[in-house]
């Protein structure tokens, strides 16, 4: 999430009124149920992501906002108008497909404007603001360029531009940078949150990448089986996950199975066999005596020495089976007595560091009792 913006910048907390309402839109392909019955707010000026695997109903989601699909049950909202029986090009939306979609017999110039001229718009307003939002995209000097002349970078940016021309309320935007490289998907989609700040369009996009999801929205929606398990902002998500599916679906996690052991106001204790270790969480869980849980542990969460620490709620004892070295982290899988594997991720702060651990070092992993999360689901 944009870490720029402060409570009050956030609508979803302070009770604005919803730019697009979502009211238990269902959508079937003959006996298949892509979508479920799916509620949904988004506000105005939010950069939302629809998160989730291939198959789990958030292109159909999408297509259904721009009139693409036809909803089975419910109603789509945008803007205070119900969007039953307005066709695609009389919404308020615009679309952009992973494909890009540009006409390769057009330079960059034409195609972006071409949909201004297909509204009839005045040849000295169509030049202005295509001027404008090559200088907004940052293509100036590449005006007269085919699209098989320009990087996958470039030609996203022209995809984006095309799709902002004609000044959309929202744009809908599925897998937009699915086709880059890693490093330069990374560096886009802080382009891409830049450019949506200074329009203050919504955006609702689709994406399979956790990662990205975290660095564009505001907002995550998180879907499975046609369902939205969760929608929350990004550090809530993660820190925070309402089930296991969340919690997996979202980073990594070590997840360890229990039983409730005791619990009260400020402390619960989970019994957890596959751990062989009784998990102190710093506060009162809602669940029945003896019911069966998960506990949650993110890998950055724990500490890792070759000495019992003292003081500490939780440590249980382990091997090092396996070592990632990722350059700015190292990966730890270690191996528990009970066969059970925990993953540690630490940062590598120093160029060396003395007597390092390494692979087959017995050790001792611990955490704080506010460090992971409970789930009863």
């Amino acid at each position: 999430m944009n870490e720029r913006q402060s409570p009050s910048d956030m609508p979803w907390r302070n009770g604005s009124e919803p730019f697009v309402r979502i009211v238990d839109v269902s959508r079937s392909f003959g006996p298949v149920v892509a979508v479920n019955n799916v509620s949904l707010d988004i506000y105005k000026g939010e950069l939302f992501c629809l998160l989730g695997s291939s198959g789990c109903g958030k292109t159909t989601l999408l297509r259904m906002l721009a009139g693409l699909e036809t909803v089975s049950s419910g109603r789509i909202e945008i803007d205070g108008q119900d969007m039953a029986g307005i066709s695609p090009w009389d919404r308020p939306t615009n679309i952009m497909f992973q494909s890009y979609a540009l006409f390769p017999h057009m330079n960059v110039e034409r195609n972006i404007a071409y949909g201004l001229y297909r509204d009839g718009i005045p040849r000295s307003e169509v030049t202005d603001r295509v001027a404008d939002m090559i200088k907004l995209v940052q293509l100036s000097g590449m005006e007269r360029r085919k699209p098989d002349q320009l990087s996958g970078g470039q030609r996203q940016r022209v995809a984006l531009a095309r799709s902002l021309i004609k000044r959309p309320k929202l744009l809908l935007l599925d897998e937009p940078l699915a086709a880059l490289d890693k490093k330069l998907r990374e560096e886009t989609q802080f382009e891409l949150v830049n450019i949506q700040e200074k329009l203050g369009v919504t955006f609702v996009v689709v994406t399979h990448d956790q990662e990205e999801a975290m660095t564009l929205a505001t907002r995550i929606g998180v879907m499975r089986n046609g369902v939205i398990e969760q929608v929350a902002e990004p550090r809530e998500i993660y820190e925070y996950p309402l089930n296991r599916f969340v919690a997996d679906f979202i980073g990594s996690v070590n997840m360890f199975e229990g039983v409730v052991a005791e619990t009260d106001p400020d402390r619960t204790l989970i019994r957890c066999e596959d751990a062989d270790m009784t998990i102190n969480v710093s506060h009162g869980v809602s669940c029945s005596p003896s019911q069966r849980l998960w506990f949650a542990l993110r890998p950055e969460k724990p500490e890792i020495s070759r000495h019992r620490p003292d003081g500490v709620d939780n440590v249980v004892e382990g091997v090092v089976e396996e070592i990632a070295y990722r350059g700015n982290l190292s990966i730890f899988r270690v191996r528990l007595k009970t066969g059970k594997q925990i993953d540690l991720i630490r940062t590598n702060q120093e160029r060396s560091a003395q007597e390092p651990i390494t692979w087959d070092d017995p050790v001792f992993v611990s955490w704080d009792a506010a460090s992971g999360v409970v789930l009863t689901s």
